[in-house]
């Protein structure tokens, strides 16, 4: 019979984005106005300079017109002569040419519209991705960018997978199962629930991911598990494990142990660390681990809410994913340098401090700005 506790260990450690091709980084991006354009006078023109520049240009412009033939309108449309003097219009290349050369002109900028972020809110969100997505703990709204692990992957070592859980969508995929006389599916649930806080559309922190089941059982320490965990860092592959749940430093305890994991402690819904999580130095970062709502066996919409450091390590997983997608990383140590780079302190049950994913997948991560933490309102910075 196996028991969670047991399978913390071994069975809550993910490998992911092996496969993911590299995304384009997300966030301020510009998109370009054909023909049209922004001029930046020099502030020191006075009002007829202003005016007779502005002839000048109608007239350079129905010139270029005129040559070409064309029956096309353009020219300036709008005009600021206050502290700011400038206009804006639409203008071919010859014209835009012969305006740069002016000596009246500071700069020529094209019209671009700015998609400053692009968030969606996940209203009565399980307490994780509220408490990911702001900057104090207690939260029920998630807030995530679309981007949400589109594109990325992640290799569940578990035990099996729901695939026709309707959480997952479809991206839910049957991997490799280690003993191919057990049913290639999910007997116990622990591996269908971390999937779910992965890539679920419901109870995940990258929606849009893909997860794929490797089925194993085992239990203890192991010097193979933890080579085999730098071997995949080695190719490329970032491993996500739970630093397990005997109130114990995870020193002693693999895959929690491997130099280059990311291991993951829990936190409750106060941010502060239970009784049963390990510990010690080579925790790099707590997350939400108790009372975690996810998918479950059973039914296509099962649930369950457990709790364990098997709950917090599939946050962090899929926080890489959506790190990858969002941010376009590839190298397993700039997803791991990224993650901890973001963390927040947590307050152990010994007295000493170390980091939560409190408000990491909020815009206060990603180029300066904040979020209110009473009332999601975002705020730019002054």
């Amino acid at each position: 019979m196996m028991h969670l506790k047991s399978l913390t260990l071994l069975l809550g450690a993910l490998l992911s984005g092996a496969l993911a091709a590299p995304a384009s980084p997300r966030g301020v991006s510009p998109q370009v106005v054909p023909n049209k354009y922004i001029v930046t006078l020099r502030n020191n023109l006075v009002q007829p300079q202003v005016d007779s520049h502005l002839s000048w240009v109608e007239n350079v412009h129905r010139r270029s017109l005129s040559r070409r033939d064309s029956e096309a309108s353009g020219g300036v449309d709008k005009v600021w002569s206050a502290s700011f003097k400038g206009y804006s219009g639409e203008f071919d290349a010859a014209t835009i040419q012969e305006i740069q050369a002016s000596e009246e002109v500071l700069s020529v900028e094209p019209v671009a519209v700015w998609e400053l972020y692009s968030l969606t809110r996940q209203f009565n969100a399980p307490w994780g991705l509220g408490s990911i997505s702001h900057q104090t703990a207690n939260h029920s709204t998630y807030v995530y960018d679309t981007s949400a692990g589109e594109g990325t992957w992640a290799y569940v070592i578990d035990t099996g997978l729901n695939t026709a859980h309707e959480t997952f969508e479809g991206r839910g995929h049957l991997g490799y199962n280690a003993y191919p006389n057990v049913p290639f599916e999910d007997r116990h649930g622990h591996g269908t629930h971390c999937a779910g806080t992965i890539a679920g559309k419901d109870y995940g922190v990258a929606k849009k991911a893909s997860v794929i089941s490797v089925k194993v059982f085992d239990t203890g320490s192991s010097e193979a598990f933890n080579a085999a965990v730098e071997a995949a860092y080695q190719q490329g592959v970032l491993t996500v494990v739970a630093a397990g749940n005997s109130y114990d430093d995870a020193v002693y305890y693999s895959p929690a142990s491997a130099p280059n994991a990311v291991t993951v402690g829990a936190v409750d819904v106060g941010n502060v660390k239970p009784g049963f999580s390990n510990y010690g130095t080579l925790v790099d970062v707590f997350a939400p681990g108790v009372n975690v709502l996810s998918s479950w066996i059973g039914s296509t919409t099962a649930t369950n809410t457990i709790s364990g450091t098997s709950m917090a390590c599939p946050h962090v997983a899929g926080l890489s994913l959506y790190l990858k997608a969002y941010e376009g990383l590839t190298a397993p140590g700039d997803v791991a340098a990224r993650i901890e780079e973001g963390v927040e302190p947590v307050k152990l049950l010994l007295g000493s401090f170390q980091f939560s994913v409190n408000n990491f997948v909020m815009p206060s991560s990603f180029g300066g700005l904040s979020w209110d933490s009473e009332t999601p309102t975002l705020h730019l910075p002054s």
